[in-house]
C-alpha cells in the first residue's frame, strides 16, 4: 500500500508521541535523544509541538509510518533559517520511496518562507548522510563527541545546510 503524507495537526498527538519514542528506543545510535529524554511530555505539550513546528508524517491506511518535522528560527537575524528535526520512517518502508516523499513535503512548505534549511545528523549514519546528500545538503562541519549513548560511546553529528 502506498503511504500518503499529510501534515499532522493536534489530533495527531498520540500516534506521533508514541512513533518517536518507538524511534528513540529502536535507533538509539540514530537519534541525539534518548525515550526518556520525551517520555514525561503530556499530550498537551505534543499536541502545541504540533500546532507550532510544521510536522509531516507518511500514513499506510490511517497508521502513522514516519514523521519528519521543520522549525523555523526566531529572530530578526536568523528567521530565513529552519531546522529539519526528528525525520523517522518505519524500517518496512524505507528504500520505498516513502522518506523521499517527506523531504518533499518539508521542503515544498519551506521554499515558501525559508532561505536555508539546516539538520544535525550521526556521522557514522552513511545512509541518512546519503539521503540528505541527494537532497543537496552539504556538510559545513562535525561537531566531535556531541552525544554520549548509555553505554558510553561518543558519536560526532555532522551539520549539514541545504540553500533553498
Amino acid at each position: 500500500m502506498a503511504l500518503t503524507i499529510r501534515r499532522l495537526t493536534t489530533a495527531d498527538a498520540a500516534e506521533f508521541h508514541a512513533l518517536r519514542q518507538e524511534g528513540f528506543r529502536l535507533h538509539e545510535r540514530e537519534f541525539r535523544f534518548a525515550p526518556e529524554d520525551e517520555a514525561h511530555l503530556t499530550l498537551e505539550n505534543v499536541a502545541a509541538r504540533l500546532a507550532h513546528d510544521f510536522v509531516v508524517g507518511a500514513f499506510e491506511g490511517e497508521t502513522l509510518q514516519g514523521v519528519a518535522g521543520l522549525a523555523g528560527f526566531v529572530g530578526a537575524k536568523t528567521k530565513h533559517k529552519a531546522l529539519l528535526w526528528g525525520m523517522y520512517l518505519r524500517e518496512r518502508h524505507r528504500g520505498a520511496g516513502g522518506a523521499d516523499a517527506l523531504m518533499a513535503a518539508l521542503l515544498e512548505h519551506a521554499r515558501a518562507t525559508y532561505e536555508i534549511v539546516t539538520l544535525t545528523v550521526m556521522r557514522d549514519n552513511a545512509r541518512a548522510l546519503r539521503f540528505y546528500e541527494r537532497w543537496g545538503f552539504t556538510i559545513y562541519g562535525v561537531e566531535p563527541a556531541s552525544v554520549k549513548t548509555a553505554q558510553g560511546a561518543y558519536l560526532d553529528e555532522a551539520l549539514m545546510a541545504l540553500r533553498l
